[in-house]
């Protein structure tokens, strides 16, 4: 299954396709169940965020390509959208109200960080995000 991809469209109606795709080659890859799910999880938050945010309703194509390693599973997500890169968004403010919290964002960058073991960005040759997520088997 080494380099296997999935590619959809900007809805969000593809995403159980995005999550039945990683999670059928976390279970591969040896990820127990929590580890799927919290991979799976990060993986929608990211697809989501770059349909909701990135490509604000325009047309668009997101890759979702996973890499089997030793001891762990990255998965890809390349998209077209807006180049946004997530070390320089503001910080999430905890010390807000929950309505405030709720329209300041930032939140599922925080929810990824927090659900697998590696987050990087990158800007690819031919002008793309990357986000690149790493969960490693327990």
């Amino acid at each position: 299954m080494t380099g296997e991809r999935i590619r959809v469209k900007t809805g969000l109606a593809d995403l159980s396709l995005v999550r039945a795709f990683v999670e059928r080659h976390a279970h591969a890859a040896g990820l127990s169940w929590d580890g799927a799910a919290e991979l799976v999880l990060a993986v929608d938050e990211a697809v989501s965020n770059c349909v909701e945010h990135g490509l604000r309703g325009n047309e668009g194509e997101i890759e979702v390509r996973v890499e089997p390693q030793s001891d762990a599973l990255r998965v890809i997500v390349r998209d077209d959208a807006a180049l946004f890169d997530p070390s320089r968004a503001p910080a999430t403010q905890l010390d807000l109200s929950p309505l405030d919290r709720a329209k300041s964002g930032g939140f599922g960058l925080q929810l990824m960080h927090r659900l697998v073991d590696g987050v990087d960005y990158r800007i690819t040759g031919d002008g793309q995000n990357e986000l690149s997520l790493l969960k490693r088997r327990r």
